[in-house]
């Protein structure tokens, strides 16, 4: 019969001492403290790679992507599409007299102007529900109302996104803070001055289109002066000057759907291009026979960054 020794109590203490001691160790390695680690790993990380560039190209400085869409930017500037909204400085740790009800955000003039063109538009929209009335019959000028409804409405759609844009400073901070190459710089400068260009001169030529049409017509398209001759009758010697000011409308509103195309393009083309540029560098790491070559880790941040 075999006898079984009871362990010493020496060591039973030591083992149950360092059992505590684990799991005290444990209890410490929360889960909000590994991912604090690991966010701050990958934090540095992704500092490092924005620093040093990307496979021997070095990024441009903060600002240079922004100065380059200047021609772009002031254009549509002037239509109140774009602004910059200065946010209020958080509270400095060296600063006793902070004041948070000082806090905020100051509106600029760009910003006052912006919103003045954002009330405007959604009134002119608004007037348009007035282009229909118990008169009209399916046909060509119906279809036409139809589509000044739609067109004017998107207009204000897109003023609405691009005033939204602005004032949250979303597409200023993706201008300003996007790790982009010199070569992006340059190409995103050309396409901005090309695009602002052709945009200029689209506005202008179906601007002068619309006047043609708009005070030639006999009175067809007199309905774009809504609420007038559609509710409100209008004699022969008013007329003029009723479709003078519905002309107005076109002049201030119908190039905004142009410039807000243009900043479209031009930061799908930024993209595009970073996107094609990591597509080279990582078909250049992989080289000729398949074998992977380069960091993978600074591949996967730089698609996290440019996405």
């Amino acid at each position: 019969m075999t006898t079984v020794r009871p362990l010493p109590r020496s060591s039973i203490t030591r083992k149950t001492t360092r059992a505590k001691l684990t799991q005290r160790t444990c209890r410490k390695l929360s889960a909000d403290a590994v991912n604090g680690v690991i966010s701050d790993v990958t934090g540095q990380s992704d500092k490092d790679s924005t620093a040093d560039g990307f496979c021997g190209e070095p990024f441009a400085d903060n600002g240079e992507l922004l100065s380059s869409l200047s021609p772009l930017l002031f254009s549509m500037k002037l239509f109140g599409l774009y602004f910059y909204r200065e946010h209020g400085h958080r509270r400095r740790t060296d600063d006793p007299e902070w004041n948070p009800s000082k806090t905020g955000s100051s509106f600029s003039a760009l910003q006052i102007y912006a919103t003045t063109v954002l009330i405007i538009v959604w009134l002119n929209a608004i007037r348009l529900y007035t282009l229909f009335d118990t008169s009209d019959h399916f046909g060509h000028l119906l279809l036409m109302k139809m589509r000044v409804f739609a067109i004017f409405n998107l207009t204000a759609i897109m003023f609405s996104a691009c005033y939204y844009a602005s004032h949250t400073s979303k597409l200023f901070k993706v201008l300003i803070t996007l790790p982009v190459t010199l070569e992006c710089v340059r190409g995103a400068r050309w396409v901005a001055v090309r695009i602002t260009a052709t945009m200029w001169f689209s506005a202008a030529v179906n601007l002068s289109i619309l006047a043609y049409i708009h005070f030639t017509n006999n009175g067809e398209y007199d309905f774009t002066a809504a609420p007038f001759v559609t509710y409100i009758d209008v004699s022969a010697d008013r007329i003029t000057a009723v479709r003078l000011c519905s002309y107005l409308t076109y002049i201030f509103i119908f190039p905004g759907i142009l410039f807000s195309h243009a900043m479209n393009l031009v930061i799908v083309y930024v993209f595009c291009h970073e996107f094609k540029r990591l597509k080279k560098n990582f078909c250049r790491a992989i080289g000729k026979r398949g074998h992977f070559n380069g960091d993978l880790s600074s591949f996967r941040r730089r698609h996290s960054l440019t996405k």
